[in-house]
């Protein structure tokens, strides 16, 4: 009796140890959507966050550059950022701020620094209701960041445009 008890248990173990602490992995949505949300700057982080000043376009409601942080006040979407393929924002109730992480880095022995947008949009339903989270499609981050890299262009040149003198 305590050997098929045994092997009843040995068993249960076996077959439910490996959905127990096997991680689920991510899926080819979800890390194109962190990827998107996220770009690598070959260039000091000192720079990259004078930058993303010069970038942003909004009014910062906190900032420090020693934990590497950016928050935006909230922007109504109709005052906010549009895409050019549309003429007006999908939630016109609705308003958003973005969140800036820098991380200091260093690829292919370069000094790097790794920046992450995270749009934070609330939608209102109504006076009563509480607001809705609201995924964003990604298009104003990119915008951003090509910003900020034709700034970091415009900053070498200028840079080597001096070392020539």
């Amino acid at each position: 009796m305590s050997i098929k008890l045994f092997f009843l248990l040995l068993i249960t173990i076996l077959f439910s140890s490996c959905g127990i602490f096997d991680p689920r992995p991510e899926s080819p949505d979800q890390i194109i959507e962190k990827a998107s949300h996220q770009k690598i700057f070959l260039a000091p982080y000192d720079q990259v966050w004078k930058v993303a000043h010069t970038a942003l376009k909004y009014t910062i409601a906190s900032e420090n550059q020693d934990f590497g942080t950016i928050e935006t006040d909230f922007v109504k979407a109709v005052d906010g950022w549009v895409p050019p393929y549309k003429k007006k924002p999908d939630y016109p109730g609705a308003r958003y701020k973005l969140l800036f992480t820098f991380a200091k880095g260093e690829t292919k022995n370069r000094e790097s620094t790794r920046v992450t947008i995270e749009k934070k949009i609330e939608v209102f339903k109504n006076i009563i209701s509480d607001t809705q989270s609201v995924a964003s499609d990604g298009s104003e981050e990119k915008a951003i960041f090509y910003r900020m890299e034709r700034e970091l262009i415009i900053a070498r040149a200028i840079e080597k445009a001096h070392q020539a003198k």
